[in-house]
């Protein structure tokens, strides 16, 4: 079965639009982290692939009806973003192959990393802080 890693606005918590009607295919399986880079890129984020980087938190979904998910999430996504496979630390250890939106435009300089790599937290603070 294929699995996705979503660590932005495709959060649960941010209930988006894109998601609603994909809910049916999408079975939620925990949380996982990713290493790479996290950066704010103004409503969103972007993550960049680096084996070196920190730890990036997200969701893992099991993915039922892939060729549907990913036409939807791709056309979603647009250019900015490609899908790749990466292997994704659950919550309970285990590594899973996952596909990940990696964020592959170039960043700007007002392009700020989020160093603790959890964009939900950081948009938490972000409110809490003005």
């Amino acid at each position: 079965m294929e699995c996705l890693f979503v660590y932005g606005t495709l959060l649960k918590h941010f209930d988006h639009e894109v998601i609603r009607p994909l809910a049916p295919y999408l079975q939620h399986s925990g949380s996982g982290l990713v290493k790479g880079r996290l950066y704010d890129l103004g409503s969103y984020p972007g993550l960049i692939e680096d084996p070196n980087g920190y730890e990036v938190y997200g969701e893992i979904y099991r993915v039922t009806e892939p060729q549907r998910v990913f036409a939807e999430l791709d056309e979603y996504e647009g250019s900015e973003y490609i899908r790749r496979k990466m292997m994704v630390r659950s919550s309970d250890n285990e590594r899973i192959r996952c596909w990940v939106y990696l964020y592959q435009d170039a960043l700007k300089p007002k392009h700020k990393e989020i160093i603790n790599g959890d964009y939900l937290a950081f948009v938490r603070n972000k409110v809490n802080n003005g």
